[in-house]
């Protein structure tokens, strides 16, 4: 039996209305829970938590550009406190939301565990693809593998930012799924990665294209069987926090999905990459702001990704590479 973290039923009620889970789905921990996340309904459950997830809790790296510290903390008490019961509208990164995710899903029963990955140089923060190959840097993102009743494993990634996975996706090798309308294709291929000297070394690719008439991109690669412990992350998020190797570091983002209005489908984000704003709709570029001052882009983190910064905090950037003229 797992000794590793999990949520009161208050806590998870809270989390159930902090990312608006339709009533349906909102399941007390414990046996109903557990019947569901086993059962043959747990991939609608599943899927529905990471959407509302993805559509609610922000991926974002203020805290690296807007707090006194510049590090984050993945304690699951402390994440909690941060994202669900602050009232902030705050997310995280990929530790921070991948972390707290696994502790919702501990706590109500899904039979998964998480897992590290190395994201692709090809894959831009804005989701653009900045390359075609590229190289997988080393290990920094987290994801969660969830295995149901039937014995099919699942990634579920509630943290990549822009051009996220918006499904749980299955360990299959080469199959094509709909990520996002209208044509946003992606799969999962198991291969050698590209240099390595060990040929019976495979890992998990997972790549995107933006229509069929694209080649696929590689976006991130993680290993089979390889479980992380909280220890392993701890390491990996101080990197995160603290190296100028990564634009973590350098540059202040922020990625929230959106959904349609019946809450089913994904249909686009609205994310901030340094000084520019984006809102993308099936596809389509329908908003562009450009912004020019620390006042202008804290007035749309909170009007368009909904999250606030108080005095101090806004205070804390002076100085920063990152901060605005």
């Amino acid at each position: 039996m797992s000794s590793l973290p999990t949520y009161t039923p208050d806590q998870i009620s809270q989390f159930y209305s902090r990312i608006n889970l339709p009533s349906k789905w909102r399941l007390p921990p414990g046996p109903e829970s557990l019947a569901i996340a086993t059962g043959t309904e747990g991939y609608e459950y599943l899927y529905a938590l990471q959407r509302y997830m993805l559509s609610n809790i922000t991926f974002e790296n203020l805290e690296l550009h807007y707090s006194r510290t510049k590090h984050t903390d993945i304690h699951p008490e402390i994440l909690f406190k941060k994202m669900i019961t602050s009232e902030n509208g705050r997310g995280g990164h990929c530790m921070e939301n991948n972390n707290l995710f696994a502790t919702v899903l501990r706590t109500l029963g899904f039979k998964f565990y998480t897992t590290c990955a190395r994201v692709s140089s090809a894959a831009g923060p804005n989701g653009d693809v900045v390359g075609r190959r590229g190289f997988f840097y080393g290990f920094a993102h987290s994801l969660n593998i969830v295995t149901f009743s039937d014995g099919k494993r699942y990634m579920v990634d509630v943290a990549f930012g822009a051009g996220s996975c918006t499904r749980p996706l299955p360990l299959e090798d080469g199959t094509v799924h709909l990520n996002m309308r209208p044509s946003q294709q992606v799969r999962l291929r198991y291969d050698v990665l590209d240099g390595s000297e060990n040929l019976d070394s495979k890992f998990w690719i997972w790549e995107k294209r933006n229509s069929e008439e694209e080649s696929w991109v590689p976006t991130t690669c993680f290993p089979k069987n390889v479980e992380f412990s909280p220890q392993d992350f701890e390491m990996m998020n101080l990197f995160c926090s603290t190296s100028p190797m990564t634009f973590f570091t350098q540059i202040v983002l922020a990625v929230r999905i959106i959904l349609s209005g019946d809450g089913e489908k994904v249909v686009g984000e609205g994310l901030i990459i340094g000084g520019r704003y984006q809102k993308r709709i099936d596809g389509v570029e329908v908003e562009v702001k450009e912004l020019k001052s620390e006042q202008e882009r804290i007035s749309v983190l909170e009007e368009k990704l909904g999250m606030k910064l108080d005095e101090h905090q806004q205070n804390e950037i002076w100085g920063v590479v990152s901060m605005l003229s």
